[in-house]
């Protein structure tokens, strides 16, 4: 999977930013190995993670991210 640049969407910033911190987001994203892409949405599920993310014009927005345990 390419892309060029990772950006907050809206979303993110007015809802996960307070609860989960973007350093993580960024080292979940360039770290995990099971990233799975639906349509233009990509999912990345960890043990303890889940991020949503947006593929578009070779930019990685992410949409939501949070804690599942």
């Amino acid at each position: 999977m390419y892309f060029r640049s990772i950006k907050k969407t809206k979303h993110y910033k007015e809802h996960p930013e307070q609860n989960f911190p973007w350093s993580k987001v960024i080292g979940i994203i360039l770290t995990a190995k099971n990233k799975r892409k639906k349509e233009d949405k990509i999912e990345i599920k960890t043990k303890n993670h889940y991020i949503l993310c947006q593929l578009k014009n070779n930019i990685l927005g992410v949409i939501n991210a949070k804690q599942t345990k």
